[in-house]
Formats: structure tokens, C-alpha cells, sequence
């Protein structure tokens, strides 16, 4: 006997929503058999925010090693991919990172508008001749120092003691439209010279485009 339109539609629904998982390690983790191709699952980790939401493409090779944007399951192919509209990319640096050092690379299939990046100081940054950092981009649209954060002068000493600080970029500032596609990358700026101390978290807040 058919089933009732409306029980069919459940159950179709059904299939494009994995119960609600503790992290993206959890994420990762759910087999094979009981994903499809579409199919959207919310992760409870606080690291990532209150919540994020992803969807399961079967066809997708991207990668991403800090999994803030696309998650590789354990086993099998494809690939779970954010699915937020807005996500503040969460990067670790501290004073030992090199110039132009790439701390965040854009997977495949994303465009991410950045809106105001910042540096949330752990421990201050201090030591050096003058020393002052910022972030740019490896896109020919902002890749000079400061372009996103610091700005042409970077972020000095005494801008980078605890709590959240930086300068708004050249070209955030300038333009208001950043825009960084596939395999575009976000550098560590060393704008003079290093520091000798200091660690903290980039925030790097995007609107994801696409």
C-alpha cells in the first residue's frame, strides 16, 4: 500500500537531518550509511559559537585544516561544509609567526567577505625594535601589509595589550568590499620588526557569499 503524501514528504525530510552532534569531531565521525547527499546536521560546540550548522555534499573534495569551514569525514567521501551565513574564523598566532606566514587558506567552493577582523590579546605583545603586525591577503586586491587588520602602519605595542584589539585594515576601511575566494589566503604581517612576546586569537568575522 503507498504511503500518504504527507508521511512520504516526512520521511524524505527525515533523511536530510542528522541528529544534532556535540562537535566537529562528532561530525566527522557519523558513518557513511547514514549520510546523503544534502543532508544538514548542527553541531552543539561552544568553540565554534552556541551552535554552527552544516550540510553534506557527497560530491565535494574540499579540505580545510582548521575545520571552520568544511569537515572530512572519517570514512568515505565527500565533505560537510558550513552552512552559516555568518562565521568568525577563529585562527591562533602568537609572536613567533613568521612574515607573510599563511594562518587561513579559503577552500574550495567558498567566497567569504570579511566585515572587521581583530585580535583578541591573550598575552601582550611586547619586545622588538618598534615592532608592529597586521594581516593581508595573498589576493592581488589586498596584499599589502595591513590590508585587513593593522593597517599601513600595523598594530603597535601599545594597541596589543589583553582583550580584543587591532586596527581596522586599509582596505576594509577604504572600500568596505573584501572578498576572498578559493584558495585565497589570510598572512601574518610582520610590518617592522618582531616581538619577542605575545599571543592571541585573530578573529577573522566573514559573511560566506557562496
Amino acid at each position: 500500500m503507498a504511503l500518504p503524501q504527507g508521511e512520504t514528504v516526512a520521511r524524505a525530510a527525515a533523511q536530510r537531518l542528522h541528529a544534532a552532534v556535540a562537535t566537529t569531531s562528532a561530525l566527522a565521525g557519523i558513518p557513511a550509511e547514514e549520510r546523503v547527499d544534502g543532508m544538514f546536521c548542527q553541531v552543539q560546540d561552544g568553540s565554534q559559537g552556541s551552535c554552527s550548522l552544516w550540510m553534506f555534499s557527497s560530491a565535494s573534495t574540499a579540505t580545510d585544516s582548521t575545520s571552520q569551514l568544511v569537515v572530512t569525514p572519517s570514512a568515505g567521501s565527500g565533505a560537510w561544509l558550513r552552512a552559516d551565513k555568518v562565521v568568525d574564523l577563529k585562527i591562533p598566532v602568537d609572536f613567533n609567526a613568521t612574515d607573510a606566514q599563511v594562518l587561513f587558506t579559503v577552500p574550495t567552493g567558498f567566497r567569504l567577505r570579511p566585515t572587521r577582523p581583530f585580535i583578541e590579546v591573550t598575552t601582550p605583545w611586547t619586545g622588538g625594535a618598534s615592532s608592529a603586525i597586521g594581516l593581508s591577503s595573498s589576493n592581488a586586491a589586498y596584499n599589502t601589509k595591513g590590508d585587513l587588520l593593522g593597517g599601513a602602519s600595523g598594530d603597535v605595542l601599545a594597541g596589543l595589550t589583553n582583550g580584543m584589539r587591532g586596527t581596522i585594515g586599509a582596505k576594509v576601511a577604504s572600500l568596505g568590499l573584501v572578498v576572498l575566494v578559493a584558495t585565497d589566503t589570510v598572512r601574518f604581517d610582520r610590518i617592522t620588526s618582531a616581538f619577542t612576546a605575545g599571543v592571541g586569537i585573530v578573529h577573522l568575522p566573514v559573511e560566506l557569499v557562496s
